[in-house]
């Protein structure tokens, strides 16, 4: 009788540490003094998010990225650090979903929900100055559950359906160097 309870509560944990977000890759460029860093996520939210964004409720996304020099007497050194914030919203008199990087204040439109989880999760693209310590980046994507309206907030503290967080992907930048 203990494995049972042993193995359902295995599965529980299970289903409420599992992540709607995957980190994919990293697509890197070097131009001149500029690293062009496009770090890639699937994004696949669960039911109730998409329908908490048909209904009209604003869901925001947030992407960071940290680069990072190695130590090998003390802890990492972070050189630079960047977020961009997206809000997902959906305009029903047009049928379309709009993508609002908030900190460019670009705006975009999209006819599906997957259309624009799919330019989120792969268009995003961050510009670093070239620094010769860097030698690897950390990065990640989470919904910001405090961007939603307060009404919200607290319902959804321990529901899994809202974890879309990522935990932070480690990538080096192949500069010669390991993390």
């Amino acid at each position: 009788m203990n494995r049972i309870w042993l193995t359902l509560g295995v599965l529980v944990i299970g289903m409420v540490t599992s992540q709607a977000s995957e980190f994919e890759r990293l697509e890197r460029d070097f131009s001149g003094t500029t690293w062009m860093l496009n770090p890639q996520y699937k994004v696949l939210p669960s039911g109730k998010v998409r329908e908490a964004i048909d209904n009209g409720i604003v869901v925001n996304f947030v992407m960071q990225v940290k680069l990072y020099a190695s130590k090998n007497w003390w802890f990492d050194s972070m050189l630079e650090h960047q977020a961009q914030t997206f809000a997902v919203r959906y305009f029903s008199l047009s049928s379309q979903y709009q993508l609002n990087n908030l900190r460019t204040k670009e705006k975009q439109s999209f006819i599906t929900l997957d259309q624009l989880l799919d330019h989120l999760g792969q268009q995003t693209v961050f510009e670093f100055n070239a620094n010769q310590d860097a030698d690897y980046l950390s990065t990640r994507l989470f919904l910001d559950k405090q961007a939603l309206p307060s009404t919200m907030q607290l319902p959804i503290v321990f529901d899994a359906d809202w974890n879309l967080n990522t935990d932070w992907q480690q990538v080096p930048l192949n500069t010669g160097k390991q993390p």
